[in-house]
């Protein structure tokens, strides 16, 4: 019979009632209904006994479990809203507090902490049961620390301590307390009686379990391992199903490992190798079983652990440790893979060196460079005057110029010039160290390095690369002059070779600078003579053409720049240089050259702007080539690209009079407009009476009359152009005198006579005079 009560209840509720209730016993009803978690049935009762009970003693208690009903709906919007009328409407109740706390509850799960306060700090004022105080205290502290006020917090936490040492909160305000002073100079005393007072107040196994873990946990990290052993244990005796416990076994076993408890510890590493969560724990029981089968002098199951960790668990942080345990070498026979799980982990003292060397090569090879560069350091502290020192230093040196840490870099490779000056490898590091500096950003260094190699007297190749690499250095130090006169005795020393195309290059580019232009030609092609590598040879092109422009050898400055157009970072890098080429090759009637010119700067310039004026080129250049239907599309490419250039109105104003002359009228109307109103500027009028014209041209050859007259007029009234003023009267002239305006066309026409008597539209009319 008991098991029927719920649903009879439930009927009860979803049925129409059929006598009243009195706001006592619908009270009593909707709690029950309440307490038995039916909570939007019980929200509507609630809100029913408000609205046909006005001013019942009963209101503010409905009020408060209304909110209550939304929050446990998950409705926290509608929560706050009941929970603000309660503290506003009803401030000297009972349920004020509570609902002031469940409004600082919903501030700080929305992560309001500023709001969180300002509540908390008010509630602090009001009468409240001490379970609501305390809860207001320990969240105070927990939005100040959420809102980096770390004194702050700290000070309403201790106010928890002091005022309400039984309450459950005093556990979480301990734990929290020990928490932010964990890392500062705090007496382990008072961390201990935090801790202890967490575990005493603790209102939940969870919770106890919390806060002896936190203990536990700091404890070890202290090395104080015996109090760490006894808190973890007591944590993994008393509450073993908590998920805390399982958190515990690692810190405890090591607790246990250091303390010789070594059987309790194996204990617990069997139980983490079989039950861990992740791999990172479960590499960390085996790592920790093999310790102490080690330490029980099982050395052949120890081993068998470390090699599992490294087979099994290579990417946790135990892998390098068991390692290095069982480290062997199968270095010559290059497998590396293997090298680093059968070297010997006790190596003997004359084999120490050799065995960090090869220890560091496979971790290398194997891209372990972080535990390389561990071992390479070791190598070179420890055995300074092994044969494998300079090697390391090398390969330290090599390791961090590919991290980009070269400062670091010039360093590792300054160390073996200074430390072994009769090394083979001395004058390669020395190269290798004045590159570095130079990318560091430190030229001095770098010069210093070069002059530290020539001194040693380098012949050939060597001597004439470290002059040019002291020559760039000084380009770079602001001192060209000096640079210079290196790079002259560097040519006249040694007349050939990769070094010597780079110098004629350089040397290329500062007697440029002087404008010598002249000699900075000759230097130019000297280097493009001695063969240099395609970088250098674009760049010798393209400084030699700049040249001969200045020299007035245009038609050679253009056959200089037509190679450059097949590679697009020297056509993105040098816009301006590329557009001269188009001009240059369109007015020398070379419409070929030009489209190419073009068609590279459209297609690889980087800015808009010169994209625009690319696609402009293009379509003009199509259009002398008699490609009209290509050029009509290279001009919508220009003016559709988001820039505002004078060629970009032009190939608007030519794409109309294409669309024009092929009898798309509406088209070439709407492409005159454009064009009109892009050229909007001073340096434009010219383009914009052309629009007006081209309008004009238009309504004429749609046999608008009217409207072509009166946009040749808009030309001759606007602007005085010499082109397309004339032209505009003489052709108004004509039309008004289709339309049989005489009057207008008398005009117009003495206009013309008068202001533009010589042009060859004053004479026409001259001559067609009776």
């Amino acid at each position: 019979m008991k098991r029927l009560v719920p649903v009879l209840l439930l009927g009860i509720v979803l049925a129409t009632r059929v006598w009243a209730l009195s706001a006592d016993e619908q009270m009593r009803f909707a709690d029950g209904i309440y307490l038995r978690g039916f909570y939007e049935t019980a929200l509507t009762e609630y809100i029913a006994l408000i609205r046909d009970n006005p001013g019942s003693p009963h209101e503010v208690a409905a009020l408060y479990r209304i909110g209550e009903c939304y929050r446990q709906l998950g409705n926290q919007a509608g929560a706050e809203r009941f929970y603000k009328r309660v503290a506003q409407e009803f401030p000297q109740s009972p349920q004020a507090p509570r609902a002031e706390l469940r409004r600082a509850e919903i501030a700080i799960a929305d992560q309001q902490y500023a709001a969180a306060q300002a509540i908390l700090t008010t509630l602090q004022t009001r009468d409240a049961t001490p379970e609501t105080a305390a809860a207001a205290g320990y969240y105070l502290g927990y939005s100040r620390l959420k809102n980096n006020d770390a004194p702050g917090a700290d000070t309403a936490f201790r106010q928890v301590l002091a005022d309400f040492a039984d309450s459950p909160y005093a556990s979480y305000a301990a734990l929290d307390l020990a928490a932010l002073h964990a890392k500062d100079k705090t007496p382990a005393a008072q961390m201990t009686a935090w801790y202890e007072q967490a575990v005493a107040a603790a209102p939940t196994p969870a919770a106890k379990a919390e806060a002896l873990f936190r203990w536990g946990d700091w404890a070890y990290r202290n090395e104080d391992y015996q109090q760490a052993a006894d808190t973890l244990q007591a944590l993994l005796l008393e509450l073993p199903d908590q998920p805390r416990a399982r958190d515990a076994w690692l810190a405890a076993g090591w607790s246990l490992y250091f303390l010789e408890r070594t059987p309790e510890a194996m204990e617990l590493a069997e139980k983490l190798a079989h039950d861990a969560p992740d791999a990172n724990l479960a590499a960390a029981g085996v790592y920790l079983r093999a310790n102490c089968l080690r330490k029980l002098n099982r050395d052949g199951e120890a081993l068998v652990d470390y090699e599992t960790v490294v087979r099994d668990y290579p990417r946790t942080d135990y892998a390098a440790r068991a390692a290095y345990e069982i480290m062997v070498t199968r270095f010559k026979r290059g497998e590396y893979d293997k090298v680093l799980v059968v070297a010997p982990a006790q190596p003997a003292k004359e084999q120490a060196a050799d065995v960090l060397w090869m220890r560091a090569e496979a971790e290398r090879n194997l891209g372990r460079q972080d535990d390389a560069r561990g071992h390479y350091e070791a190598l070179v502290k420890e055995f300074p005057r092994a044969t494998q020192a300079v090697p390391a230093l090398l390969r330290l040196g090599e390791m961090a110029r590919a991290a980009g840490r070269q400062s670091e870099a010039a360093a590792w490779f300054q160390h073996v010039a200074q430390d072994y000056p009769k090394n083979e490898a001395a004058a390669e590091a020395l190269k290798a160290a004045a590159l570095a500096n130079l990318r560091a950003g430190d030229p001095k260094a770098a010069l210093a390095g070069w002059d530290d190699l020539l001194a040693r007297s380098p012949t050939g190749a060597a001597a004439a690369e470290a002059r040019l690499q002291k020559a760039l250095v000084l380009i770079e130090l602001k001192k060209p002059k000096d640079a210079l006169a290196l790079l002259d005795a560097l040519v006249a020393d040694a007349p050939a070779g990769a070094s010597i195309a780079a110098a004629q290059y350089w040397r290329g580019v500062l007697l440029a600078e002087q404008e010598k232009w002249s000699v900075a030609e000759a230097a130019l092609r000297a280097c493009l003579a001695a063969g240099p590598e395609p970088q250098t040879a674009s760049l010798a092109r393209l400084r030699l053409a700049v040249a001969l422009q200045r020299l007035q050898r245009l038609d050679e400055a253009a056959d200089q720049l037509a190679p450059l157009l097949a590679q697009p970072d020297m056509v993105a890098d040098n816009p301006a240089l590329i557009e001269w080429l188009i001009r240059r090759s369109f007015e020398q009637g070379d419409d070929a050259r030009a489209l190419e010119a073009a068609t590279a700067l459209a297609q690889h310039a980087r800015e808009a702007s010169w994209r625009q004026i690319g696609w402009h080129w293009v379509g003009t250049s199509q259009a002398q080539l008699g490609h009209e239907k290509e050029a009509v599309a290279s001009y919508r490419k220009a003016v559709a690209e988001p820039a505002h250039t004078r060629e970009g109105t032009e190939a608007q104003l030519l794409l109309a009079e294409l669309e024009l002359k092929n009898g798309a009228l509406e088209k070439a109307e709407a492409a005159f407009t454009a064009a009109g109103e892009a050229a909007a500027g001073e340096d434009t009028l010219d383009l914009r009476a052309r629009a007006y014209f081209g309008l004009a041209e238009t309504a004429e050859a749609a046999g608008q009359f009217d409207k072509a007259a009166r946009h040749f007029m808009s030309v001759a009234v606007l602007y005085d152009d010499p082109q397309w003023t004339p032209q505009s009267l003489y052709r108004a002239s004509q039309l008004f005198g289709k339309l049989g305006k005489k009057a207008e066309q008398e005009s117009t026409r003495r206009e013309l006579l008068q202001r533009y008597p010589d042009s060859s539209f004053a004479r026409q009319l001259q001559e067609a005079a009776p």
